[in-house]
């Protein structure tokens, strides 16, 4: 029976440990989609929704954006084979000028602008806050991610 007790007592402090994971990623998961539910009454949000519908709603606008984002797709392509851009580039360019008038595209486009630019200052807090990029240095960070692990 003596020989029980250390293997009972660590499957016991494992399953404790399983727990905690389970219930902490459960805990974050339900703070995202409370996080979610806010951004979804944000104003740039909203306003992303009611932009995307008239742009959905204008089959010939609704095109020329798919042109527009394709365009971009090339620039992009171009870019990381290593192509040469100047011709993408300036196609691009062209295409967005004459899109700028354009009050259901530039609307479209003003209000990802907004809504992305919300969740970029999102991912900066994240970033800052769990010093992702910079070295750890604070101890009780790394014990806390140790009992986690």
């Amino acid at each position: 029976a003596a020989m029980l007790v250390p293997s009972l007592t660590g499957y016991i402090d494992k399953a404790k440990e399983k727990k905690l994971n389970t219930d902490y990623r459960a805990m974050l998961k339900q703070e995202a989609r409370h996080l979610a539910d806010l951004l979804a009454k944000s104003p740039e949000y909203c306003q992303f929704i009611q932009a995307r519908s008239d742009l959905e709603a204008d089959d010939e606008q609704s095109s020329l954006f798919t042109e527009l984002r394709q365009q971009q797709m090339t620039l992009s392509m171009a870019a990381v084979s290593g192509e040469d851009m100047d011709e993408a580039t300036a196609n691009l360019n062209e295409m967005y000028m004459s899109l700028i008038n354009n009050p259901v595209i530039s609307d479209y486009l003003y209000a990802e602008g907004r809504l992305f630019h919300l969740l970029g200052e999102l991912e900066e807090i994240f970033s800052e806050k769990l010093e992702i990029w910079q070295p750890q240095s604070n101890e009780e960070d790394r014990d806390i991610c140790s009992l986690l692990n």
